[in-house]
This record gives structure tokens, C-alpha cells and sequence, in this order.
């Protein structure tokens, strides 16, 4: 019987804990929560993980319209690091409450998360990239903003580590790892910097493109913006707009196609075949002001 891979978990306790208290693993993410430690009296609340996996389930659906199922079910198995560029190591997302900062010593630092026991070869066991964070430092506290805070950073996830290898020659096409050889000539690359020359996102705050160092973090920034203006998902943002950081111009499918075209292609050729638009009206009730809003997460076992 062919295996499933779109298994949905539920929360289990991580023993021992290694400031990361509870786990639970949804079509191959391994979501991993803090608990109250590190100076941090507050854990992630399970209603909060909840709501990370369900994110998850919905823009892995593979039931939506357009989605190839045999490549979402290798993006699936990519995840998992049972194959693909990162064979060996499972996809991790870590959630934890406020920032960095809001932890003595920041578990983010190499030399901090050295004083968690456990902590060091737990996560580098994980293929990890960015934090989901309970209400984030800077959260307005809004529905909006909490939609905001989920979709940037579990986009980053699947982006770079289930996406890049679901479609054929979508591992070299995606590449942005700067480790791995010279990736001024891929696909992404090639969008990133047109959307930079005709003015469709501004990189002042980041750097000069010259600077090779933080191109992976320019190539993860541009797919989550050009993934939400493929979506059509601006009105989360506070105004509607991003500007002068992504301009106003390039928000809908339209201006993409009109002002950066190998975006566009990009978007439809390699992510439209495996990652999947959420509804904003589930979005919405999901995510109310000052955390309200039930998740609708429902583990196999139930």
C-alpha cells in the first residue's frame, strides 16, 4: 500500500525538553514549541501550534485547484529529508514567544543556545531557516498582523526546503545557497534581479546586490513578496502596502506580469504546481484580534 504523506500529528512532549518543550509533525514538518524557560516565563500556547500546523495543511492542500500531486508529494518527501538536496535532515520549524531578544541568553546566538542542554544537537539535526514567533516583539496584536507574522516565515520554510525540489529542475532553478557554487545564473536569481533593476523591490535596507553574503536572505525575502503578490494578499499588510520595499505597482498577478515577468513565470512554473492560496475568509477567522479565532486543526487519530 503506497505510503501517506500527508499525515497530520499531534502534540507530543519533547523529553527532555531542550528549551523546546512539545513537538508535533504535519506533512513532513516537524514543528517544534518553546516552553517557559531562558528567562521567558510564557510558553507557546498549543492553541498557537495549532494554528502554525494548520497553516501548514492549507497551503499544502492537495485537493486545490492546480496542484500537481505527484510533485507536492515529493516536495512532501523533501521536507521529510527523505530525499532531495537536504536528504537526511527533516524540515523544522521552530515557534517561539516575542523575539530573540526576550530570552537570556538568545537561543538564536551560537554561543547562547550553548547554555541549553541538549539544545545544539537537537536543532542541527533539523534542516531549520526562519522563527514563527507568539506575538512577535513588534505585534500590533491584530488579526491582520498575526496572518502577517504565520504565512512570512512558514512561507520560508516550504520555500526553501519543500519547494526547491518538488518540480523537475526545480533544485538547480531555486538554488539560493550560497555554499553550494556560483547561483547568479539561476532562475531565481535571474527574477530576483530583475524586480530589483526595473524597481519592483527595493534592497536599500539589505545591502548592495554586489554583496554575495546576504544574497540567500534577498532571494528569501523576494519569493515570500512575490508569493503574497501572486496571492493578491497585500490588504494584510498594515495599508495595503509594502512600499518602498515592494512596490506598489507589482501587487496583484497583473503588475507582476507587467512589471517583473520571470517573476511571474517563476511563480507559475516551479511554486502554482505545489503550494496552494489559503482563504482569506478561513485566514481571518483563524487569526481575530488579541489572539482569538480557533485553529480548526484536527489530528489523524481524530
Amino acid at each position: 500500500m503506497p505510503k501517506n504523506y500527508y499525515t497530520s500529528g499531534d502534540i507530543i512532549q519533547i523529553i527532555p525538553a531542550v528549551l523546546f518543550d512539545r513537538s508535533l509533525e504535519v506533512y513532513g514538518i516537524k514543528l517544534i514549541a518553546t516552553g517557559a524557560g531562558g528567562g521567558q516565563t510564557v510558553a507557546v500556547p498549543n492553541t498557537w501550534i495549532y494554528k502554525t500546523a494548520q497553516v501548514f495543511k492549507m497551503i499544502m492542500d492537495k485537493d486545490a485547484e492546480g496542484i500537481n500531486k505527484t510533485a507536492q508529494e515529493r516536495m512532501i518527501k523533501t521536507l521529510l529529508g527523505e530525499e532531495g538536496w537536504h536528504m537526511g535532515r527533516q524540515t523544522g520549524q521552530r515557534i517561539a514567544v516575542g523575539g530573540g531578544g526576550e530570552y537570556s541568553p538568545s537561543f538564536l546566538s551560537d554561543q547562547g543556545k550553548l547554555a541549553y542542554q541538549g539544545l545544539e544537537d537537537y536543532t542541527d539535526a533539523l534542516a531549520l531557516d526562519d522563527m514563527v514567533w507568539y506575538k512577535n516583539v513588534d505585534s500590533k496584536f491584530t488579526g491582520d498582523d498575526d496572518i502577517n507574522e504565520m504565512l512570512e516565515h512558514v512561507l520560508h520554510t516550504i520555500h526553501r526546503f519543500g519547494v526547491r525540489g518538488a518540480v523537475e529542475g526545480s533544485t538547480a532553478a531555486l538554488d539560493s545557497e550560497i555554499d553550494e557554487g556560483d547561483i547568479s545564473g539561476t532562475e531565481i536569481f535571474l527574477a530576483l534581479k530583475e524586480a530589483i533593476d526595473r524597481g519592483v523591490y527595493n534592497i536599500s535596507d539589505y545591502g548592495e546586490i554586489s554583496n554575495k553574503d546576504i544574497w540567500p536572505m534577498l532571494l528569501k525575502e523576494y519569493t515570500y513578496l512575490l508569493t503574497y503578490a501572486m496571492w493578491e494578499f497585500s490588504e494584510f499588510w498594515d495599508g495595503g502596502t509594502l512600499a518602498p520595499e515592494w512596490n506598489d505597482n507589482s501587487r496583484t498577478q497583473e503588475g507582476l506580469l507587467s512589471n517583473n515577468p520571470l517573476g511571474y513565470a517563476l511563480y507559475n512554473k516551479y511554486f502554482a504546481p505545489v503550494i496552494s492560496k489559503p482563504s482569506k475568509t478561513t485566514l481571518r477567522s483563524m487569526f481575530q484580534d488579541n489572539d482569538q479565532g480557533e485553529s480548526g486543526y484536527q489530528p489523524d487519530s481524530q
